[in-house]
């Protein structure tokens, strides 16, 4: 017997074994390309470009290429057109997505509370005073929107009907309406309004101050790409709350990532961005139901047909609860 192979055999075994206790959470032999689609250049959308940025879905087996698309409703369309695999957006729009039957998925909630600000004109003081103004949001039936209508109907029901809301597009569009004139009021997230307020604009209302659970920036799939790509969801999945980890605890890269996808340099507006959305991003990225319950009992209202929608229809937590029983969310922050 040649004693001398035995260590090397030992030693083979050991590394075999680490290498598999290490390996990506998906498995796969190669990466599988994906287009994953995001509906607002916001700071709520950092965690992706963070994940993105540190390699986390590559290491999961997919090589993901990022597509901004303004607006979910517009997102969604892309997906169901089969040119999106993944769809990160917010609000109203998986309401609306799943009217006439089920098709649109949230698998994950990243940020489930409203962060939102009014911002307005110095010259207006007070909600009554938006009475014949514009408010710029940037398309009818995304977050902005729903926060323009939300802010008008509880917090200024005297002018709701003499207001126009005026849909210009993207965040930044909101941003440069208010700073034109085109508009006097506009539903800004950060950092955005923090630009605005430079800029000689007042904070009418912070949204995010109010207890409102709201499904601010969700993942989704299409029903068809759950049924055939099943495998596809988890890693994608591990590589997100990597990039959340990531986002929450180291700041300096988090910041570069804000900074080249929102084209900022202020430090001020990086830092108070970053710590924004550092208590807010979701460790366990569940959707909050509660959230998407109120969200379409306040739709139902003008549009009684979304009282037939059953949230738990549009949700499909089991991949992240995958993620949360194994354990591999919570060795993330050890």
């Amino acid at each position: 017997m040649n004693f001398c192979r035995l260590p090397t055999i030992g030693l083979s075994i050991f590394f075999l074994a680490a290498l598999v206790a290490c390996a990506p959470i998906s498995g796969f032999a190669q990466e599988q390309r994906i287009r994953v689609g995001f509906s607002a250049m916001s700071g709520s959308m950092a965690w992706l470009w963070t994940a993105k940025a540190g390699d986390y879905f590559d290491q999961h087996g997919l090589k993901v290429d990022l597509v901004y698309v303004g607006g979910t409703a517009q997102l969604f369309q892309s997906m169901l057109a089969g040119e999106i695999a993944f769809g990160i957006g917010g609000g109203p729009a998986i309401i609306n997505a799943n009217l006439q039957r089920r098709s649109i998925v949230g698998v994950a909630g990243t940020l489930n509370r409203m962060v939102m600000k009014i911002m307005a004109a110095r010259q207006i003081k007070t909600a009554a005073d938006i009475r014949g103004k514009r408010i710029a949001v940037t398309r009818f039936g995304t977050t902005t929107d729903f926060s323009a209508r939300l802010f008008l109907k509880h917090w200024a029901p005297a002018a709701e009907k003499d207001v126009v809301i005026l849909q210009v597009g993207s965040i930044p569009n909101v941003l440069a309406s208010l700073m034109s004139g085109t508009s006097q009021v506009g539903a800004l997230s950060p950092p955005a309004h923090i630009q605005a307020e430079r800029a000689g604009f007042a904070e009418l209302m912070d949204l995010s101050k109010r207890e409102i659970f709201y499904p601010y920036t969700y993942i989704t799939a299409t029903t068809g790409f759950l049924d055939k790509n099943n495998n596809l969801i988890r890693p994608f999945l591990a590589g997100a709350v990597e990039g959340i980890r990531r986002f929450k605890t180291d700041k300096a890269f988090a910041k570069r990532q804000i900074g080249k996808y929102l084209r900022v340099e202020d430090d001020k507006v990086l830092e108070e961005t970053h710590q924004l959305f550092a208590e807010l991003f979701e460790r366990v990225p569940y959707i909050k139901r509660e959230g998407l319950s109120s969200l379409a009992q306040i739709l139902a209202e003008t549009d009684p047909k979304i009282e037939s929608i059953k949230i738990d229809s549009v949700v499909d937590d089991r991949f992240v609860r995958e993620l949360e029983t194994s354990g591999f969310i919570k060795n993330l922050y050890r």
